[in-house]
């Protein structure tokens, strides 16, 4: 019983009034259960809004067979207390850089510091140039990259990481078509582009009916997260991953507390977040270099938005479903699709400077944190789609690769 309430009980029961007591019984039970299932305490089976928080995360099992794989993807330890003891040394390190720094009586007009008046001054950053040799590489790596359509990008990409196996039939059936795939791509790409599936029938010829019952079986929020997962998870094991940064993952934690009152989860979750942000914030304002190294993540963060928008090119960009679920649904296609360009550009771009090293070209790491591969310079997302799985496989090596194009004579 919600504490605030009680005294309206409380004083119902010494007025013996039996009428107004049931009714702010019935009252407080509703407020306490809405409560509830805005926090996640109270769940409804097979209900999207109103699902079981831990739905969203691994299971138990799961995670045990899975922990150390990804704890050392991310650089931290398996066990949590160790992780907090590392949390704490952090803090602690990242505040005494930031005192010193607030501390120099001598900082510069361009520094971090305290004003007279006590009054925190953060100066902007003087613009950081891109070297011209990082745009002279970019603009070599993108003449070596194969051109490609966004379907036989999408058809390469899943020989090599299986993502379309993760979209399941709703109904639990097992037997898969050997049309499947390729309608599966024809939808994916009908909703992260935006054309919608008439136009798709349309570009591609499969009949508007096959594509509606594809997206009504198939295409759901679960299996295009699975999808991007198992997307995601092959970038990160990249060679290049390191330079030139990861992908986009979808977060269950603004699910997890997005009300006012918040379950025990969504409650750890937050305070760990504010720890880190704690420390992310004093880091960024002690050390300059950081702080650069932060604004060159935050311009790639603007060439995949760059590559977002060239995605959903139709209608404007404008998103038309009316119902949250269809707009949820969308939104995910267009992040599956965005991270596989990534994924197949970075890969690429990992051949290209592995022929140009072989070839005797120094090609230095430092350079490579200035290029993004977030771009669209090599992928068509226009004009016909043609979804053709065998056909687009006949024409990769043995190893399910695209040759590179070859050098301009200027450049040989």
């Amino acid at each position: 019983m919600p504490a605030k309430w009680a005294g309206y009980l409380e004083q119902a029961a010494r007025d013996r009034d039996v009428t107004a007591y049931r009714h702010f019984w019935e009252l407080t039970v509703l407020l306490g259960l809405r409560d509830g299932l805005r926090s996640g305490d109270v769940y409804v089976p097979s209900s999207r809004r109103y699902a079981d928080p831990a739905s969203y995360l691994f299971t138990s099992a799961q995670w045990e067979e899975q922990r150390e794989q990804f704890c050392q993807l991310v650089g931290k330890p398996t066990d949590a207390r160790v992780a907090l003891e590392g949390c704490k040394e952090e803090l602690a390190a990242a505040m005494g850089d930031l005192e010193k720094a607030l501390g120099n009586a001598k900082a510069g007009t361009g520094q971090v510091r305290l004003s007279p008046g006590g009054e925190l001054i953060i100066p902007p950053l003087s613009a950081e140039d891109i070297p011209a040799e990082a745009a002279d590489l970019k603009e070599e790596l993108s003449e070596l990259l194969p051109l490609a359509p966004i379907a036989s990008l999408l058809v390469e990409l899943d020989r090599r990481t299986g993502f379309l196996d993760c979209f399941t039939h709703a109904g639990g059936k097992q037997a898969r078509s050997p049309e499947l795939k390729r309608n599966l791509l024809a939808v994916l790409i009908a909703n992260a582009t935006n054309l919608g599936l008439v136009r798709m029938a349309e570009a591609c010829g499969i009949s508007y009916d096959i594509l509606a019952w594809t997206q009504e079986w198939y295409i759901r929020e679960e299996t295009l997260a699975a999808a991007n997962a198992a997307v995601v998870n092959y970038h990160h094991r990249l060679p290049l991953t390191q330079a030139f940064g990861g992908g986009t993952l979808s977060s269950s934690v603004g699910k997890l507390s997005a009300s006012s009152r918040q379950n025990t989860l969504a409650a750890a979750l937050k305070e760990y977040g504010a720890l880190r942000r704690t420390i992310y914030a004093a880091r960024y304002l002690a050390d300059e270099t950081y702080r650069r190294k932060i604004a060159r993540q935050l311009n790639k963060g603007e060439s995949l938005h760059s590559l977002r928008r060239s995605l959903l090119y139709a209608h404007e960009g404008a998103i038309r479903h009316r119902h949250l679920a269809a707009q949820t649904e969308q939104a995910w296609c267009l992040t599956l699709l965005t991270n596989s360009v990534v994924t197949w550009t970075t890969e690429y771009y990992g051949q290209a400077i592995a022929q140009m090293r072989a070839e005797g070209r120094a090609v230095d790491d430092e350079l490579l944190a200035h290029i993004s591969p977030a771009h669209s310079e090599n992928v068509n997302f226009f004009g016909t789609i043609n979804v053709e799985v065998d056909t687009e496989l006949a024409k990769l090596d043995p190893a399910g690769y695209r040759p590179l194009r070859p050098r301009r004579p200027d450049r040989s």
